[in-house]
């Protein structure tokens, strides 16, 4: 077992709660609570789901969590490429360029626009409003 592996699952289990029920259908909601990214528990779930041999499951588990390291590295690369295109955007055009790139973006996208500016506003309002205490 890849402990490096299972801790990433471990600290984003919400994640991956979701993939879990895609590779083992008969796990339920109530059983990724229960579990909670104890790696033990769940190999015991799906023994008892599944009735097969522990190291059967353990094989199953490991190379789920194998491919978790993947998906993590995929989404670190994805976030690094975009951030270095805008980036590179940024820095070949003048500001009356992005304005107009912007601008055509809102006509051809305006409802995901619309979408994004009320999310965007949301969570500003959430970040800068005063705490109110309760009475």
């Amino acid at each position: 077992m890849d402990t490096a592996n299972w801790t990433c699952i471990q600290g984003d289990w919400n994640k991956y709660k979701g993939q879990m029920k895609q590779k083992w259908g008969k796990l339920t909601d109530d059983d990724l609570t229960r579990i909670a990214g104890d790696r033990d528990q769940l190999i015991g779930i799906l023994q008892q789901r599944y009735g097969m041999a522990r190291y059967s499951i353990e094989e199953q588990v490991d190379e789920f969590a194998g491919r978790a390291e993947t998906w993590t590295e995929r989404a670190k690369h994805k976030a690094t490429f975009l951030s270095e295109k805008a980036k590179a955007y940024y820095q070949q055009h003048k500001f009356g360029d992005m304005a107009h790139d912007a601008e055509e973006y809102l006509r051809r996208h305006p409802i995901p626009s619309m979408l994004a500016g009320m999310g965007v506003g949301c969570l500003l309002g959430m970040l800068l409003s005063p705490k109110r205490s309760r009475a």
